[in-house]
């Protein structure tokens, strides 16, 4: 009989451990605009979700390399002062393959330029209403 850890059976159906104890799911938002950030951080954690906050590419990127609590979805404004392009998706997924991420964007040229990925998706901004960012990252979540 093979002894399977309950390690290796989570990742391998993608089943997250936070649906067997309840943990609440970590965001963690990636944008330039301290008050964005704090606009973003006020509206999600009203939505029950445990948010972290991030300036700048390299803070993005050690961050999501934290083994310890590694975050359940980005929310990513590409336009942070160390990028300002999509090649962060790509870092990112090579670090942890098919973690969600909302490029939430003023930019909407920038949907055209990133390969279909299925766990991307591109949310526009649109003046103080986040309603469809808030459904946008309900929706990604319930696919996973």
């Amino acid at each position: 009989m093979q002894i399977i850890s309950l390690l290796t059976l989570v990742n391998s159906y993608k089943i997250k451990i936070g649906q067997f104890v309840n943990k609440p799911v970590i965001l963690l938002i990636a944008d330039r605009n301290p008050h964005v950030r704090e606009f973003l951080k006020r509206e999600m954690m009203a939505e029950g979700y445990q948010i972290r906050l991030v300036k700048s590419g390299q803070e993005l990127i050690e961050d999501v390399h934290n083994p310890n609590t590694p975050p359940d979805m980005v929310i990513l404004d590409p336009d942070l002062p160390d990028t300002t392009d999509l090649s962060l998706v790509h870092h990112i997924h090579q670090i942890v393959p098919g973690l969600p991420i909302v490029i939430h964007t003023l930019q909407t040229e920038m949907i055209h330029k990133l390969d279909a990925v299925h766990s991307v998706i591109f949310v526009e901004k649109k003046g103080s209403s986040v309603d469809h960012l808030k459904q946008a990252v309900k929706d990604l979540l319930d696919m996973e």
